[in-house]
């Protein structure tokens, strides 16, 4: 078996020169891509949020206030993450002893980013918990939710020791 024909020998060429090349390159559009991302998620969440309360889909007014609410702390965690990106990549560029302390809108973004996704997997575990039969709701959104609280817990422990440390070390 092999690859037909020169095709071969090309592929292994173009993976070496990327070992060398993409290094660099990467690394100075990193900062770049890392906000573009940041935009086009928030972009697409702004637009699904847009387009279903433009659909009046008739969903019950506490799904709608779901959907605000996620919406708003989706906003904010974009600001944060954006002060972040700002804050190491345009204040500091090229303070390499900026990078040994984290900015507070690191752990606000955490804190902001949890809340979000436990809402929602709070949500699925309850439309799980109606979709299932009598005897196997429990026995199946039980173990769904123990996830869900250790994932809070842990996160919320993660966000905490960040901000009171600083830092991203946890071996004190």
């Amino acid at each position: 078996m092999g690859i037909p024909g020169d095709f071969g020998s090309t592929l292994v060429g173009g993976l070496i020169s990327a070992v060398y090349v993409l290094p660099s390159l990467v690394l100075s559009y990193l900062p770049l891509m890392s906000t573009c991302r940041l935009e086009v998620i928030w972009h697409n969440n702004s637009t699904g949020t847009y387009v279903y309360y433009m659909h009046d889909s008739g969903d019950a007014s506490t799904i709608k206030f779901i959907v605000a609410g996620i919406w708003i702390l989706d906003t904010l965690h974009a600001s944060f993450m954006g002060h972040f990106l700002y804050h190491y990549l345009i204040t500091n560029y090229g303070v390499p002893a900026s990078l040994e302390y984290i900015v507070w809108s690191y752990p606000a973004s955490l804190l902001v980013n949890l809340l979000v996704i436990t809402v929602v997997q709070f949500f699925f575990a309850h439309k799980i918990f109606h979709l299932c039969r009598r005897k196997l709701r429990w026995l199946v959104t039980v173990p769904i939710i123990l996830l869900v609280l250790a994932h809070f817990g842990f996160a919320m422990a993660t966000a905490i020791t960040c901000q009171k440390c600083g830092q991203l070390c946890f071996a004190r």
